[in-house]
């Protein structure tokens, strides 16, 4: 199994979670052509798709990837911002502490705190073991036992936004928007600290501002922090989220 990032940023969000059998796609933030290039046209191994959230970046696509006949796990307020009746037989609703299955991934969708109904995933397969997908919030309120991989929001850092708000390059209107929907690095940090990383094979930051952080450093402090493997997803990277990958 491995991951391939079609696009992480504000301009639009998709991954792949991969294997020769089946293809778990994570958000709907980019063209289906973007999908069905990287599996090479393969669309029989797409088991669904989940999306965390309504803002477009994470769902534009959304409809485009049921007129191709692929599920959707999503939340009430994606639906109804993309005028789809909940009871469309293309769509699994989110309920809370209500658990999916679409292969054989194994999906917990968690709520977290944003602007908008938000919700991270527990995911499990036999091939990846467990990985947390957590994007578009600020904070967790939960802890996560025997993961393997992380895919965490890493957007900003404070000392970034505040010096591009002396400086007139963010308004600074902006502040108190991203500490309320957005993971600073160090409440990145934090969050990875609070879990038992002991299994972790692999941390990949997801998200991050095109002006307000800075992929080295945000590498260089979760990796100092955690002893594990770090990664900044960018469009194109492609991982092994096996299980066992040596």
């Amino acid at each position: 199994m491995k991951l391939i990032v079609l696009a992480s940023g504000s301009t639009g969000n998709g991954y792949l979670l991969t294997s020769e059998s089946e293809t778990l796609v994570i958000e709907a933030g980019v063209k289906l052509s973007r999908i069905k290039k990287a599996l090479h046209f393969n669309m029989s191994t797409i088991t669904g798709c989940i999306i965390s959230h309504s803002h477009l970046d994470h769902s534009k696509y959304l409809y485009e990837y049921m007129e191709a006949g692929i599920t959707i796990i999503a939340n009430q307020d994606v639906l109804k911002s993309h005028s789809i009746p909940l009871d469309d037989w293309r769509v699994k609703v989110i309920q809370e502490e209500h658990g999916f299955k679409m292969g054989n991934f194994k999906i917990l969708p968690v709520s977290v705190c944003h602007d908008v109904p938000c919700h991270a995933f527990l995911l499990d397969h036999p091939g990846t073991g467990k990985i947390l997908f957590m994007t578009d919030t600020f904070m967790s309120e939960h802890t996560f036992p025997g993961l393997n991989h992380i895919i965490i929001e890493a957007n900003f850092a404070d000392d970034i936004l505040e010096e591009n708000i002396r400086n007139g390059s963010v308004h600074p209107s902006m502040r108190p928007r991203l500490m309320q929907t957005h993971m600073e690095i160090s409440t990145t940090i934090n969050v990875l600290k609070a879990n038992d990383l002991t299994n972790v094979i692999n941390i990949v930051l997801s998200h991050l501002s095109s002006g307000n952080s800075d992929e080295e450093r945000f590498i260089r402090e979760v990796r100092e922090a955690t002893g594990k493997l770090v990664f900044a997803a960018k469009k194109g990277m492609e991982l092994d989220f096996s299980i066992n990958p040596y």
